[in-house]
């Protein structure tokens, strides 16, 4: 039973914090949060002391309200970190299974790795973009004449 209370303190800690770090990276204060989900201020407060454990689905209307997946109040720390550093599209791919991996791979990374990965992730990203190149529209188009057979170009 005391583990059960003890998980329970745990869990309303956790969501309390980053129902706090989110609400302030959003610029938003409790009570205009609540009152995008129809809440009382208070109760926004409750949960950021960890004095209550909200509901799922006032957790749901609390991630729509954010415009965030749900699953962001329960990532672990480090992941976090690694996806706050994401742009936007990234984000939204960190729900895949393999971008979550590479995140958990990317955390145990050594520093003097850091520049060899930069290096590889700029030559994929040239690579994608000279894949994807189009001709330049004022190219004049390349000409090509048939040679007879015999005939030495030269």
């Amino acid at each position: 039973m005391r583990k059960w209370i003890f998980l329970i303190a745990m869990i309303k800690e956790h969501l309390g914090e980053r129902l706090r770090e989110i609400r302030h990276s959003k610029g938003l204060t409790q009570k205009a949060l609540a009152a995008m989900i129809g809440m009382d201020y208070t109760y926004i407060g409750k949960i950021e002391r960890a004095e209550q454990l909200p509901s799922l689905g006032i957790l749901i209307k609390i991630s729509d309200a954010l415009s965030l997946p749900l699953n962001r109040f329960f990532m672990d720390e480090s992941t976090l970190r690694l996806i706050n550093l994401l742009p936007a599209e990234g984000y939204r791919a960190a729900g895949k299974t393999e971008m979550q991996e590479l995140l958990r791979i990317l955390e145990d990374i050594r520093e003097e790795d850091i520049p060899l990965l930069i290096e590889i992730v700029r030559v994929l990203k040239k690579h994608r973009e000279d894949k994807y190149k189009l001709p330049i529209a004022a190219e004049p188009p390349a000409t090509y004449k048939r040679l007879k057979k015999g005939k030495d170009p030269l």
